[in-house]
């Protein structure tokens, strides 16, 4: 499967995160590898800043990610932020286990959009993580 296909829609930030837990890697240690500042790699992560071309080369290298992936992940995240999603569409059927440990007739879906699909992504089962990515059109 194409990875920029399957992280399309997603925040850059979030992908990076993603890779430095999963690699065991701080924030710190990832921003003195690619000569950035710390805190413009933590607004990146955060998602209150936009990865610029030249950040994202070296992130690509410093994270072995084909080069440009970071810059067309941020284009795809940028356009999905900006089109109009439909509000007619009902909201998706999840089974309670996937919100154990919250009310889930208290969520909102709009506000806690980042939530829904992480723990959708981490404990949903396929026809979950498929409807809640249709809901928020990452198709």
């Amino acid at each position: 499967m194409n990875l920029i296909n399957a992280y399309k829609g997603i925040a850059p930030g979030k992908i990076i995160a993603s890779y430095l837990r999963s690699n065991n890697i701080t924030q710190r240690e990832l921003a003195d590898t690619i000569g950035e500042h710390f805190q413009t790699l933590n607004a990146i992560i955060k998602g209150k800043r936009a990865i610029t071309i030249p950040v994202s080369l070296k992130l690509d290298e410093a994270l072995h990610f084909e080069q440009g992936f970071f810059a067309v992940i941020q284009t795809y995240y940028l356009i999905n932020q900006s089109a109009p999603h439909p509000t007619n569409i009902a909201t998706p059927h999840i089974r309670k286990y996937v919100f154990w440990d919250i009310d889930p007739e208290k969520l909102d879906w709009a506000k806690h959009k980042d939530f829904i699909i992480q723990r959708v992504h981490e404990r949903g089962n396929a026809s979950e993580i498929k409807a809640v990515d249709l809901y928020y059109g990452y198709n």
